[in-house]
């Protein structure tokens, strides 16, 4: 029909091209069961045969193939058939060539219900004409298809060429070629290396086979640009350029590979060659062998050698080779669950620290009120002859067999208290499923613990009786109290020269590893504490010792030395740990770790003691002289303050006691109420506008559309179902701009998810849209963009280092690299994070689901669903227990809707290997695991407390006990007994209350500091626990004085003839 059509019958349907619609790739096609042999046109429609199971029908088509008639021939065909011939003019003439002969057919009309005749020799059959067909000189004649738009291409021997009148603009080669010997092979390019190497081509260049010669080239400047087949069938079409370096055909030594040039293209350099075929490097194909034993004239010689090396290559070949990878994995999980027990170890240790501490600190308290209640006794013991020795093995071996006793006594406690922490940690892991935590204990730990804590009362005992066993035997025969030595104490030289030791070896330290290095804030500010310790006795005890005969005001600094130099050594500890901390340049470029947090805790603590207890004294002086007290109270309060001023060491160690365990407790509740205020937002972020979703593996992936009613699931909730996201699955290696690698996961996610709004996004590109919503859209649309989880935004607060081995920010590139090849590759840019949950709960790189799908072979793994907001559920359905809060201000019914279908999904969908979860749920029972288990550490730390007001009820037996004498004579003067019971309750009160506040003000600080370090880049708001700092202060208060109760009860029993006894 003027030459606008032409029809190609194939092995499965015909083809229809139109000249005038050239931006159609098929103008009209038809698909067949059978085989198409022959078609024709006539009067305006194509007629076709078509073989199918050893019959032949005959086809009538209209020009655009929309309709058709047919009918079975009643022909006989032979056994073998070589080719089928039809044509069309007033008839159809058929004609069918067997092995032996040629039969033909012709029918009595124009018709699919013709019949057939055989035809007759002299009668009509149509002639081809054959004309010569116009072409280039390389065409072979056999077909020529000249097209003004399309240009004028015809057939050569290697397959189809383009030409103009100036020559060959282009060939077309086949993508199989035939090659003598070797069957059919794609089209190759060969690379070659070794020193034997028959041909050597350079980085850029290719030795071209003669089948490019009618592209006339020139040497040196034409390129050929090259795609790889590999690369390719993965979505990666990008093509090197390659520079003709002429026929390799021309170079000697290479006529072997004649019979190969059907099929070689041509040859490039090794490293080009794996580029091409998308190896790794150094891989190869092919290793050919050649020279020495394997030239040998001698058979067996060479035999021999083939056979060393087959032995030596066995001898180095491996798993490694093929990729196999063996994993013990019952070992692999022992020792995974080894480490988590580990870490939860390290934690109770590192927590356990500061009861420790409380209870070395209750320890000498005791030791320290035994020593003074025998002073006396001692100082006879020293005049009949005991040495300093003698003295203190006494008190060792005392303390021998009570430590023994003890630590097994703790030991027992410890190993009841350890069931019940294992009881807990059983019931919050039986909430998520796993109820395989049980409780399991060796003989061996339980005797570490006994040694562990015998040798450090021992070691406690040891160093209090090496300074109480330094007392004035005229002074402990005496009695009264201990006056304060007037000169230079030697422990405190000894102190400054261990410290002074310790600031230069930590500022050597710290130039040596560097300003950088992971334990820079820790030397830092441990030096800096040094230097304090050292520097400042120098100004408030050492200067006004020397200086006392100067005048009086030298001389009342001398008196008042070791109270100065506590009161200043304190505040300018406080001032380096706290307020210097944030403002500190030095301290802003480090990052501080957990072991830095620990001791500049302890530092804090035991500062925060030392003001305490040298600015108390002026406190009561004041209060003592307050008149608002005095006639309320009498001399109750200067009485009550009396004896804890008299005794300054004791008071701060008991202060001590009460500080650090309040310290600690605090500080770990706040940091459980900041990670409670943090998470507060994860469902939210994990969430967004979704309820449900679905999972699975990609080995079994999920089998559902995007519309829910071609689901077929009985539920009354599918009409309330507003919204699907599929989501794609795959695995990648990341590249950074530094050519560093990891692999990771790769979410591809399609339209119904972008057009929910996704999930909530952190951080974006403002040029990529101004909402979430227009985000998702804009990476869905475009293939070169993807949305981050945070984990490769976030550092980790211990070195500053990322969550993720990769860091990027928004608009760098990264290369996505297929795993199973490295060919395969995808260059993308960085258009926002996620939320900063995301890495928990999405981790992935978020793109286009056809990117994964298509290029990186995704698989849905997930699908999520959202309910309308006016989704209500069945009256019928038990929504007992289900979680209804409106983290994202949905409705509480729609929770409840979303808990049924998830249900009504499991039914349906379990045994396909889909899992369905609400994604609410989920993050609560992750969020709800971790406050839990802060919960039993703060429980757990909550034991000092214990030991603190158990220590304190000691004291209060032993003060009791110590001061019969003085409370007689009290009471002989007057003192009734309400007044002494109320003095010994301020007694209690001050040292108590001070230990507690004291621990509750530098906790306080401490979160703070907490805060700043971890938190404050996280977005999370500044919260403080202010229920368990009542609670502390309050409780702590009223357990205090329940314990001490009982002896200050028995003290206002004594009465006033105890002082005319106890003479």
């Amino acid at each position: 029909n003027d030459g606008n059509y032409g029809a190609v019958a194939h092995s499965s349907g015909i083809v229809v091209a139109n000249e005038q619609a050239l931006d159609d790739d098929v103008w009209a096609d038809f698909d067949s069961e059978g085989e198409f042999e022959a078609i024709d046109y006539a009067n305006e429609n194509w007629w076709a045969v078509e073989s199918l199971e050893g019959n032949l029908s005959i086809y009538e088509f209209t020009e655009n193939l929309e309709s058709h008639n047919s009918n079975q021939l009643p022909i006989s065909l032979p056994s073998t058939i070589l080719s089928i011939d039809l044509q069309v003019e007033d008839y159809l003439y058929l004609s069918i060539e067997g092995l032996l002969s040629v039969e033909r057919y012709v029918s009595n009309n124009l018709s699919t219900n013709a019949t057939y005749v055989a035809w007759q020799t002299g009668d009509y059959w149509p002639n081809t004409v054959e004309t010569a067909l116009a072409g280039n000189e390389s065409c072979n004649g056999d077909t020529v298809l000249e097209s003004i738009e399309l240009g004028n291409w015809c057939t050569y021997d290697q397959g189809l060429l383009r030409y103009s009148e100036s020559g060959v603009e282009t060939i077309r080669l086949p993508v199989l070629s035939s090659a003598g010997g070797f069957g059919e092979l794609p089209q190759l390019f060969l690379a070659f290396g070794g020193g034997d190497s028959p041909i050597t081509v350079d980085d850029g260049n290719v030795a071209v086979s003669n089948r490019l010669s009618l592209l006339n080239m020139d040497i040196g400047l034409s390129n050929i640009w090259v795609k790889g087949l590999i690369p390719y069938a993965f979505g990666n079409d990008s093509a090197l350029r390659l520079t003709n370096d002429g026929e390799y055909s021309e170079l000697a030594g290479l006529e072997s590979l004649a019979d190969l040039d059907d099929v070689v293209l041509g040859f490039v350099s090794l490293d080009y060659g794996e580029k091409l075929s998308a190896a790794g490097e150094d891989e190869r194909s092919i290793i050919i062998l050649a020279g020495g034993d394997l030239d040998s004239n001698d058979e067996s010689t060479i035999n021999q050698a083939i056979s060393n090396l087959t032995n030596w290559f066995d001898e180095r070949s491996g798993s490694d080779d093929i990729n196999l990878q063996f994993t013990a994995v019952k070992v692999e999980a022992a020792k995974t669950a080894a480490q988590s027990s580990g870490v939860i170890s390290g934690m109770f240790l590192v927590f356990g620290t500061f009861t420790i501490a409380a209870g070395v600190l209750l320890v000498l308290t005791i030791v320290l009120m035994l020593a003074e209640s025998r002073r006396s006794e001692l100082g006879v013991m020293r005049a009949i002859g005991i040495t300093r020795s003698d003295a203190r093995a006494l008190a060792v071996m005392e303390g021998v067999v009570i430590a023994a006793i003890a630590g097994i006594i703790g030991a027992l406690i410890g190993l009841l208290l350890a069931m019940g922490i294992s009881a807990g940690f059983s019931s919050i892991f039986a909430s998520a499923g796993s109820d395989l935590f049980t409780f399991s204990w060796e003989f061996t730990s339980l005797f570490a613990g006994w040694a562990w804590g015998f040798l450090l009362a021992m070691l406690t005992l040891w160093a209090t009786a090496l300074w109480t066993s330094r007392l004035n035997i005229v002074a402990a025969l005496r009695g009264g109290m201990v006056r304060v030595q007037s000169g230079l104490p030697w422990p405190l030289l000894l102190v400054q020269f261990c410290t002074l030791a310790g600031a230069v070896l930590a500022l050597l330290i710290l130039v040596l590893l560097g300003f950088d290095s992971g334990f820079a804030y820790l030397l830092w500010s441990m030096g800096g504490v040094f230097v304090i310790v050292t520097v400042t006795p120098i100004f408030t005890w050492e200067l006004p010792i020397m200086l006392r005969n100067r005048g009086a005001v030298w001389d009342k600094l001398a008196r008042n030395a070791s109270r100065n130099s506590f009161a200043w050594l304190g505040s300018l500890l406080l001032v380096w740990t706290i307020l210097l901390a944030g403002i500190d340049p030095i301290r802003n470029d480090m990052t501080p770790d957990e072991l830095s947090f620990i001791l500049l805790g302890l530092v804090e603590v035991f500062a925060g003691v030392m003001v305490l207890t040298s600015l108390a004294p002026m406190l009561v002086s004041r209060l003592g002289r307050s008149r608002f007290l005095t006639k309320r109270m009498g001399p109750t309060v200067p009485v009550a303050l009396a004896h804890p001023l008299a005794s300054p060491v004791r008071t701060a160690v008991v202060m001590a006691m009460f500080s650090i365990t309040v310290f600690s407790v605090v500080v770990l509740s706040g940091y459980t109420e900041q990670f409670d205020n943090y998470s507060s937002s994860f469902v939210e972020e994990t969430e967004g506008e979704f309820e449900l979703m679905l999972t699975s593996s990609r080995s079994r992936p999920i089998e559902l559309g995007g519309d829910p009613s071609q689901w077929n699931l009985n539920s009354s909730l599918i009409d309330d179902i507003d919204a699907t996201g599929l989501v794609y699955r795959s695995e990648a290696f990341l590249e950074d701009s530094n050519e560093e690698r990891m692999p990771y996961v790769l979410r591809g996610f399609d339209e119904g998810f972008a057009n929910h709004g996704g999930l909530p996004l952190f951080e974006w590109d403002s040029q990529f849209g101004s909402t979430e919503k227009e985000v998702w859209d804009t990476v869905r649309n475009r293939q070169d963009l993807v949305l981050l989880d945070a984990s490769f935004g976030l550092e980790l607060s211990t070195d500053g280092t990322g969550l993720s081995t990769l860091s990027f920010s928004i608009g760098d590139s990264i290369f996505l690299i297929d795993l199973s090849n490295p060919g395969n590759k995808r260059i993308v840019t960085v258009a926002g994070f996620l939320e900063q949950s995301s890495y928990l709960f999405s981790p992935g790189v978020w793109l286009s689901g056809d990117v994964v799908q298509d290029q990186f072979d995704g698989r849905l793994t997930r699908m999520y669903v959202s309910l309308s907001d006016s989704a209500t559920p069945s009256k019928d359905f038990d929504d007992s227990g289900i979680s209804t809060f409106s983290a994202t201000g949905k409705p509480a019914d729609v929770r409840i809707a979303a808990a049924q279908l998830a249900e009504e999904l499991e039914e349906e969908m379990n045994s396909e290997g889909v899992t369905i979860s609400v994604i609410s749920d989920d993050v609560m029972l992750i969020q709800s695991l971790v406050i839990a288990i802060l919960g039993i550490f703060e429980a757990y730390l909550a034991l000092g407390l214990i030991v603190g007001i158990g220590g304190i009820g000691v004291v209060t037996v032993r003060s009791v006990s110590e001061r019969r004498k003085t409370i007689g004579i009290l009471r002989a003067l007057g003192y009734r007994k309400s007044m002494v019971m109320l003095s010994f309750l301020i007694e209690v009160s001050w040292v108590a209350v001070l230990g507690i506040i004291n621990g509750v003000l530098i906790a306080i600080g401490f979160h703070r500091a907490l805060y700043v370090a971890f938190w404050q880049e996280q977005g999370a708001a500044f919260t403080l626990p202010w229920n368990t700092i009542l609670m502390i202060v309050l409780g702590g208060w009223l357990l205090v004085m329940l314990a001490t109760a009982a002896p200050i009860r028995r003290a206002t029993k004594v009465p006033p003839s105890a002082a005319l006894r106890e003479s």
